[in-house]
């Protein structure tokens, strides 16, 4: 069963319509990267960008619970974990492109993230965001 039907097995248009968008953001960033948008210094530019997009995500997960009573419309709730897994999804391709970026010298990478402190609380994020999306399943 494809993440744009709903539990009935039938396609959702809502579903789809917030699948096909969730994929916006990062093929923006990768036309950017390989059409040379992202310059001077390319690489800070997408790992950048994809984080802002990772932090929106997280933020827009977040929201939806409220949102669906406050618009009075509880069918929202079924795009919350396809939101959520693609914030997890960006929070990935964002520190591969962060370890791309060193690299992938991961001593220096895990060094990085032990001595600064905010790389530190993003690392700690990513493990969280990693513990709910291997729970998040329909079983």
């Amino acid at each position: 069963m494809g993440p744009w039907k709903d539990y009935s097995g039938r396609t959702s248009p809502l579903k789809l319509v917030v699948f096909a968008a969730l994929f916006g953001p990062a093929l923006w960033t990768a036309l950017a990267f390989f059409m040379g948008w992202l310059q001077p210094q390319p690489f800070t530019a997408a790992i950048r960008e994809i984080g802002l997009w990772t932090i929106r995500l997280i933020f827009i997960a977040l929201a939806i619970t409220p949102l669906r009573s406050i618009v009075q419309w509880p069918r929202l709730i079924l795009v919350r974990r396809m939101v959520g897994v693609a914030a997890f999804a960006y929070a990935i391709t964002h520190l591969t492109l962060y370890t791309a970026d060193q690299m992938f010298d991961l001593a220096k990478v895990a060094s990085e993230i032990v001595s600064r402190v905010y790389l530190t609380i993003g690392f700690t994020a990513v493990i969280g965001l990693s513990a709910l999306a291997a729970t998040s399943t329909d079983g």
